[in-house]
């Protein structure tokens, strides 16, 4: 992580806005592991006021590194001082899926974690098995990380997305399971923004 010199008058502004930040709204529905979760611009929409209230504000970058997509996050205070730290993915060369596709897609899973990260917000439920109702015994991760059954649920969102019109993002099998993961919400953002749209 690199930091200004001094991040005291920066660290005592973050102390103060993560007291008002208000719980994000969790709006999608992870296609795979049919959890919610708060997109990006969720992420961002709840965190914005507060951030200007406190003389906070974040920059995100796109970079990389060899055949790794990253994205640099700045945390800045108006009194000049900033810390930031860059989070890496690796890239696949893959046969249908474009270049600016597979970055995009990258670079956005990226940004909302990085950005939900740095401000210490609860942007994932809990895969635990747990609910304010009731306990259950954790589900074997096996189940959770099933990459046919993930393949299954993407062909099941393409043929949705096709009958919108909604353009798919190709998988193929050098992809990695947090990678078919990152294209699934994408294009359910996708079909999400779509459906709004025609409304």
């Amino acid at each position: 992580m690199n930091k200004s010199q001094s991040v005291s008058k920066l660290a005592d502004a973050l102390a103060k806005a993560q007291a008002k930040m208000p719980v994000v709204s969790m709006n999608a529905v992870n296609p795979f592991l049919k959890n919610k979760y708060a997109d990006l611009g969720a992420v961002i929409e709840a965190s914005r006021p507060v951030l200007a209230e406190f003389g906070l504000s974040i920059s995100q970058f796109p970079t990389s590194d060899g055949d790794k997509i990253g994205v640099t996050s700045t945390l800045m205070h108006a009194s000049g001082e900033w810390m930031e730290d860059t989070i890496y993915i690796n890239s696949t060369d893959s046969k249908g899926l474009s270049v600016a596709q597979s970055a995009g897609v990258v670079i956005s899973y990226l940004r909302r974690y990085a950005w939900a990260a740095i401000l210490g917000l609860y942007a994932d439920a809990d895969n635990d098995g747990h609910t304010s109702e009731k306990k259950e015994e954790p589900k074997p991760i096996v189940q959770k990380t099933n990459r046919q059954s993930m393949l299954e649920t993407y062909a099941k969102r393409t043929k949705e997305a096709n009958a919108l019109g909604v353009e798919v993002i190709p998988l193929n099998p050098k992809m990695t399971d947090d990678e078919i993961i990152a294209a699934g919400k994408e294009l359910v953002s996708r079909i999400e923004d779509k459906k709004k749209a025609g409304k």
